[in-house]
């Protein structure tokens, strides 16, 4: 599967949310408190799933993700979806990938916190 040219260098694209929010900054305030509340929820559930569900976490916290405009995240989400099933037995590779994503969301967490 092809990954996108999302540019990762970027923590949150000021720009895309702003066009997704309509430049509403209360509304654009609403969609990133909805995406705190939620989206590190999905790395608690890619860290505990069994390999089944483990595609399909990672595709909703890309989604998440891509909807503000956090192209870190999204990259990194993205690459864990395209691992497809991993086992839980495969500790190194799956503790390797949310390593990653930990550090990303962190950042972004920080990121957003400070904007409010």
């Amino acid at each position: 599967m092809e990954e996108t040219n999302w540019d990762e260098r970027v923590i949150l694209d000021d720009c895309h949310l702003s066009k997704f929010t309509g430049g509403d900054p209360d509304f654009e305030n609403q969609i990133l408190g909805i995406f705190l509340d939620n989206a590190p929820k999905y790395l608690v559930e890619l860290d505990t799933i069994d390999v089944g569900n483990w595609k399909a976490t990672a595709h909703k916290l890309k989604g998440a993700a891509r909807s503000i405009g956090a192209w870190q995240l999204a990259r990194q989400a993205e690459r864990a979806e395209h691992m497809g099933a991993v086992p839980r037995h495969d500790d190194t590779r799956r503790g390797d990938v949310l390593k990653e994503l930990r550090a990303r969301m962190d950042v972004l967490v920080t990121l957003i916190k400070a904007r409010s």
